[in-house]
């Protein structure tokens, strides 16, 4: 793969880590937030953990989906990008080979002039105008 291909990967893969660091890190202070209200007594242990626990599974999942969709993301780049891929040293040598073929056969062909085909008419000399008079 090119390397502004791996590039391009690799910023998204950091692009998807921030999100999932940060998704992490808000996680982390809701739980701190809860155990604080908690100890309080602004809130119930058992509504706490209820809380966590939504907060928790809702958190994984985020994580899950976007670890998927960029996984999804990455295959279909590469896959979109691998025809783009430099030509090799042999694509060149089969393509120098074609051209060399053709300059052959423009070669063979450069004395001989088209022939018309049946029922085309012969093309006409366009006429010439005549020069203006000049005043």
């Amino acid at each position: 793969m090119p390397e502004w291909t791996d590039q391009i990967v690799r910023l998204m893969r950091e692009s998807v880590n921030a999100s999932v660091e940060a998704a992490v890190r808000f996680q982390e202070q809701t739980w701190r937030m809860v155990d604080e209200l908690v100890q309080r007594g602004a809130v119930a242990k058992e509504e706490g953990d209820r809380l966590l626990e939504g907060w928790t599974r809702r958190t994984e999942d985020f994580q899950e989906r976007m670890e998927e969709r960029y996984r999804q993301w990455e295959e279909n780049l590469k896959a979109g990008l691998g025809g783009l891929a430099p030509p090799t040293g042999k694509d060149l040598k089969e393509l120098h080979r074609k051209l060399d073929q053709l300059m052959v056969n423009l070669e063979g062909i450069a004395g001989k002039r088209p022939q018309a085909r049946p029922g085309q008419r012969k093309a006409r000399k366009p006429k010439t105008k005549p020069a203006r008079k000049r005043k």
